[in-house]
């Protein structure tokens, strides 16, 4: 991907549960589903190496030069071929060069990402042979999913706690009683919620429970802690889904079908 993304210093808040919402949770989707779509990486058409101390390379398919498994195109000026997608490489390997890490810098991602996507879009590749053309589309299907991974938070942390096979199911049930409580609050809230303002005021505490949630999430993967990790995603996943019932209450009444 070219030089390494700066990253922020995460932030470090008291650990533990976010102050409670009086709001709640929204039970009506807790079990609307946004997984994660997997991606299969293409078939690799080059041998990968090691070189001693230095990082993973492959050989490029087309000029036979060695290059670095986390580029999209090879690394010699004079051939820049695309290559496959590498069936080692993560999202932050090919968008930001770096190891995972909950804590990103955004901006660089955003300019990482557009700098991919025109080495790899239709009109770039349109006079180059079958086989980059084929290449070039899957890379960049590879890469859009790489980007609204890791642009968002949750989706973010759902990818790292996969990485680490310890992934939170988006469907699992709910088993924290604190959690379940806030969820039946949320529900009977936006229930007996009459006005905008009265959504507006629901709005803000749960942007703010969000807000805290993701910090905690930064401290709880920058100490690798896995277990605490999986709660807070879980309880963003939550929190996430509330603020998509607070939209929906906005475009129109609220439906009553809270399964």
């Amino acid at each position: 991907v070219g030089t390494a993304a700066g990253i922020t210093t995460a932030t470090h808040v008291a650990r533990g549960v976010p102050r409670r919402l009086s709001s709640g949770t929204a039970l009506r989707i807790l079990h609307r589903s946004t997984s994660l779509t997997t991606v299969t990486p293409l078939r690799t058409y080059s041998r990968t190496t090691r070189v001693p101390g230095g990082s993973a390379t492959r050989t490029c398919w087309k000029c036979q030069c060695e290059t670095s498994q986390t580029s999209v195109l090879c690394e010699n000026d004079s051939c820049s071929a695309i290559q496959a997608v590498s069936s080692t490489a993560t999202y932050f390997d090919i968008l930001l060069g770096v190891p995972p890490t909950f804590t990103i810098d955004t901006a660089q991602l955003r300019r990482n990402f557009l700098r991919l996507q025109q080495a790899v879009h239709p009109d770039s590749v349109s006079q180059l042979s079958a086989v980059e053309r084929q290449l070039a589309e899957s890379q960049s299907s590879w890469i859009n999913h790489a980007y609204s991974t890791l642009k968002d938070p949750l989706q973010r942390a759902h990818y790292m706690l996969e990485l680490r096979n310890e992934a939170v199911r988006e469907d699992d049930n709910v088993v924290d009683p604190e959690l379940l409580s806030e969820i039946m609050e949320t529900r009977e809230a936006i229930e007996a919620a009459g006005s905008e303002a009265e959504i507006a005021a629901l709005r803000e505490i749960n942007g703010e429970e969000i807000k805290e949630t993701v910090r905690m999430l930064e401290q709880a993967f920058g100490e690798e802690d896995v277990e605490e990790a999986q709660h807070l995603t879980r309880r963003l996943q939550y929190l996430k889904r509330v603020d998509q019932t607070i939209q929906e209450w906005e475009l129109g009444p609220p439906i009553e079908d809270y399964h």
